[in-house]
């Protein structure tokens, strides 16, 4: 039960007349104006935000709700039908950037059946959300997806509304002939780091992926420049302008993977280490000289006494894990994300490998060390109440837990996360095959959101 300080001034009152009702002389008791505590009062709820009480699952004092709303915005059957890696950027004129990483475009059939061969697999991919008067927009016209589809005109030829990975790699190996099949590269890949605004263009970090008997390893950084110039729907507005594939030729960290954009001048730049491959359990971070990604770079690490400096050298496997931005006995923690609030830095991350507590921590400097860890969510299994999949819908994996401050209303914190499903009793290893070809399977690998408020309280004694 949350805390009422109405009941407790009832019961002091209470206890104190009790006390007094055997003395000749009364104790007048004065009246006591009550004023509701605003930090224990439940937050305004607007019944068109769509969202479901969950604060059960919450860490004390905290709110937490499912948003229906935002998973029904991304509950689609043409085109984009599901994908990971799902990041935001907002952008100065009140637009949303959104990218993808691994994500299924085609067709999904009645039932929430995602047939194969109606869908292909394109490693990333580019959406913006436009907004209006200052709001976000939050219907399906809203959202303009930047996307080269194989075919659109023919529901009945193949292709329909298969999609072209955005951004490909500079080593993957396919012909043109075999891209404009609809064929998409597996070997060599990018996947989406953070983005940023300077100078009234978008900077966008994409991390070189290179698949090696089954392990995705981190490899080059690529720096890709849009326009925005214009207005969404316009062909000039998020056009690609700039590619620097090289802006480091090695990046095995993935240094960029969230951003903070700081008032000390410095872009912090994010990433998780310690199993050497993406979503490590050891929390690191670089800065940029400026906030412009183009300037030089340096890394947090310690030196042989266990002293914390800023370097301009890229650190050793040996530096960087032990160069963990935690304060000891913080636990293991994967995909750090960073943002300020009055005189505190604070980050989310998950506990590793994909456990179910979505976590907060603060520092007093985006550098760390961070500390006070606490809890903020539980995720369920299974997580959401969608029906139709026969087999069920406990996920064999809860991962990315990325936060999205431009979708926030009124200071709350929204997260998604994606799931994918499990083995299921009849064999090992089907869990994949069961996004495609049956009633549900659509509502595999597809984000769901969250909205967390009053998370402040989780600091409080």
């Amino acid at each position: 039960m949350k805390p009422n300080n109405k009941m407790c001034i009832a019961l002091s009152l209470l206890a104190a007349t009790a006390a007094f009702s055997s003395c000749e002389d009364r104790i007048e008791v004065p009246d006591l104006e009550y004023k509701e505590d605003p930090n224990f009062a439940p937050p305004h709820i607007d019944p068109a935000w769509e969202l479901v009480d969950i604060s059960s699952q919450a860490g004390n004092g905290v709110y937490a709700y499912k948003d229906k709303l935002y998973d029904r915005l991304f509950t689609r059957d043409l085109g984009w039908n599901g994908g990971d890696g799902v990041q935001t950027t907002l952008l100065p004129d009140g637009n949303l950037w959104w990218t993808f990483n691994d994500s299924f475009y085609g067709v999904v059939k009645e039932g929430r059946n995602r047939p194969g061969g109606a869908n292909n697999f394109p490693r990333n991919s580019v959406m913006v959300q436009a907004s209006h008067n200052g709001r976000l927009g939050e219907t399906p016209d809203d959202q303009y997806w930047l996307m080269d589809y194989v075919q659109t005109d023919n529901p009945n030829a193949d292709n329909y509304y298969k999609g072209r990975t955005h951004i490909r790699h500079p080593k993957a190996t396919l012909t043109d002939e075999q891209i404009q099949n609809g064929e998409i590269d597996s070997e060599w890949l990018y996947w989406a780091g953070d983005g940023t605004v300077v100078d009234g263009q978008l900077q966008q970090i994409w991390a070189g992926v290179h698949t090696i008997d089954g392990a995705m390893l981190a490899q080059n950084t690529c720096l890709a420049i849009y326009s925005l110039e214009g207005k969404p729907g316009d062909d000039s507005y998020l056009k690609l302008i700039d590619v620097d594939h090289n802006r480091f030729s090695e990046n095995p960290c993935g240094y960029g993977s969230t951003l903070w954009e700081d008032e000390d001048g410095h872009t912090y730049l994010y990433s998780s280490v310690g199993n050497g491959q993406f979503l490590g359990n050891v929390p690191v971070v670089a800065r940029s000289a400026t906030h412009d990604l183009r300037s030089e770079w340096e890394y947090y690490v310690p030196t042989d006494d266990g002293t914390f400096v800023w370097q301009k050298e890229y650190p050793s496997d040996l530096q960087a894990k032990n160069s963990s931005i935690l304060a000891p006995d913080q636990g293991s923690l994967t995909l750090p994300w960073v943002f300020k609030k009055g005189d505190w830095y604070y980050m989310t991350a998950q506990t590793f490998p994909f456990g179910s507590e979505l976590i907060i921590l603060r520092s007093e400097h985006p550098w760390g060390p961070f500390r006070d860890k606490r809890e903020l969510l539980k995720f369920t299994n299974p997580l959401d109440d969608l029906q139709g999949d026969p087999k069920g819908r406990e996920y064999g994996h809860l991962y990315m837990l990325h936060l999205h401050q431009g979708l926030s209303r009124e200071g709350e914190l929204v997260i998604s996360t994606n799931t994918d499903p499990k083995d299921s009793s009849e064999g090992a290893g089907d869990g994949f095959w069961r996004q495609f070809g049956a009633p549900g399977s659509a509502d595999w690998y597809r984000p769901f959101f969250f909205r967390i408020f009053k998370w402040e309280r989780a600091f409080d004694n």
